[in-house]
Formats: C-alpha cells, structure tokens, sequence
C-alpha cells in the first residue's frame, strides 16, 4: 500500500509516469525502505495509466466485492441506499438562520 501511496502522490505532484526512482526515492525521503520488485512490479503495472483511470478500474472491482452476510440479499440494501441518496439530494436547501446580535462577553475573546 505504501507503493501505491507514493506512486498516486508523485503522480499528483505532476509527474504522468513515475518511475522506479521516483518512488523509491519518495520513500526513502519519509524512512521507508521499499522491495525492489514490488516497486518495479507497481511500475509496470500502471505503465501508460494515468491515476484516474486505474481509481475507476478500483471502484468497480470494489462494488462487487461481497463483504459477508446473505448474498441473496445483497442488492436490496444498495438499491435503497441509492434511492435514500437520491431522495437527499432532492431535498430543497435550506436558508441559513438570521445570524444574532454580538453579545458582549466581557472581553473574553479579546
């Protein structure tokens, strides 16, 4: 995980292609002392990807994971999760309340 931290961070920074280099020597900068391959494996891996894309590719992988409980069950929750997502964001805003009087408080603030 701490590959993956230093690669998204470089990539942030405003490197598109981080390489072996790059990451180990984020690394070494924060104390950690990284495995070669496991570096080098990373690298490969997301070659030519930029972060958002491989982020993307994530977050299906993780919406079909099954995290215990009936499986037959499953989608009932999402399903009325989405629906009381959307019921919130059909809710009308609010306007804030009039805001009080100063009250003097003795120079308690001061």
């Amino acid at each position: 995980m701490q590959y993956v931290a230093a690669y998204a961070l470089l990539t942030l920074g405003g490197k598109a292609n981080p390489s072996e280099a790059d990451v180990k020597g984020l690394l070494a900068e924060v104390g950690v002392t990284g495995s070669d391959a496991e570096i080098k494996s990373l690298v490969e891996a997301l070659k030519g990807k930029s972060l958002q894309e491989v982020i993307t590719e994530g977050l299906k992988k993780v919406g079909t994971l099954s995290l215990g409980g009936g499986s037959s069950q499953a989608s009932a929750p999402v399903a009325a999760q989405a629906q009381a997502v959307k019921k919130v964001e059909e809710k009308p805003v609010e306007k804030a309340p009039e805001p009080e009087e100063d009250v003097d408080m003795g120079g308690l603030f001061d």
